[in-house]
């Protein structure tokens, strides 16, 4: 298409304008004119093709980025919002139950006249009270370190942590706990307790059976092994004259072929003494 053809279609003008006004700008002219025009128009369109390529591609940045992202924003802020109203109701729940302590409450300050007593300041009995629940406070490590010590064989060690158990039940509400209650449940003290007293038990079973048995042994000495029977005094290791059927005679002056029937009756007055004992 050329410069005449574009600005004939552009402008609407018949070709006996358009003569009529080279006629009146010069050939040169009209033509340098025709020229400029085109360009700017080529200029123009490509302009508008990249306004419009540039608003593509922020329209699909937009749809694709931005809009998903402001979405995910939106939600990550309600599940936040979600789940801070969650915790706060089980905060309020654990305080019910006393399971956390109630937050301490804002208390607007005292206006006091100048000079007056702050009714805050710890008084006298303030400090007696606290000395006398840090005497106490000792005494019982004392005695829980002695009893430590009995039990365990070992020194108590690291008393500051029970000190930590006893304050923190106390924050949680359990006024009652104490550092015997800390002590006994940190060490399983009760385990222990049972174990001690099992070993006892058994020790003392032990002795007794042990008595018991070498009594038996000793009263019955031909039911065991005759190595392990522990001696004992002869209950007739002395020869007695009075015993002996002839008074002038010994026993063992007599004749070997008499000396069973001489000694029948000292023989039946010691297995009657025999019996009589056993």
């Amino acid at each position: 298409m050329t410069e005449m053809e574009w600005l004939k279609q552009e402008s609407g003008l018949t070709d006996d304008e358009l003569k009529a006004m080279e006629a009146v700008a010069g050939a040169g002219k009209f033509k340098a004119m025709l020229v400029k025009m085109v360009a700017a128009n080529e200029q123009a369109k490509t302009d508008k093709q990249t306004a419009e390529n540039e608003r593509l591609a922020l329209e699909k940045r937009y749809n694709e980025e931005f809009i998903p992202e402001m979405r995910k924003v939106t939600q990550d802020s309600l599940r936040a919002q979600g789940e801070a109203a969650r915790m706060k109701a089980e905060l309020e729940a654990a305080k019910q139950y006393g399971i956390v302590p109630e937050g301490e409450k804002k208390v607007e300050p005292e206006v006091r006249a100048p000079g007056s007593p702050d009714p805050n300041a710890a008084s006298k009995e303030d400090f007696a009270r606290w000395a006398a629940a840090q005497s106490r406070s000792i005494i019982t490590l004392n005695d829980l370190n002695a009893e430590h010590y009995k039990l365990f064989g070992q020194p108590l060690s690291n008393s500051q942590e029970l000190v930590d158990m006893v304050t923190r039940e106390h924050q949680l509400g359990h006024k009652d706990f104490t550092l015997r209650a800390a002590w006994e449940a940190k060490h399983n003290v009760s385990a222990k307790r049972t174990e001690i007293a099992a070993a006892e038990q058994k020790k003392h079973d032990d002795e007794v059976r042990a008595g018991a048995l070498k009594e038996f042994k000793e009263k019955h000495p031909s039911s065991g092994n005759p190595n392990t029977v522990s001696g004992r005094d002869s209950r007739f290791s002395t020869y007695k004259e009075s015993d002996a059927q002839n008074k002038n005679s010994k026993p063992w002056q007599t004749p070997a072929g008499m000396r069973k029937s001489s000694n029948q009756p000292w023989r039946d007055k010691a297995a009657a003494k025999l019996a009589a004992v056993n």
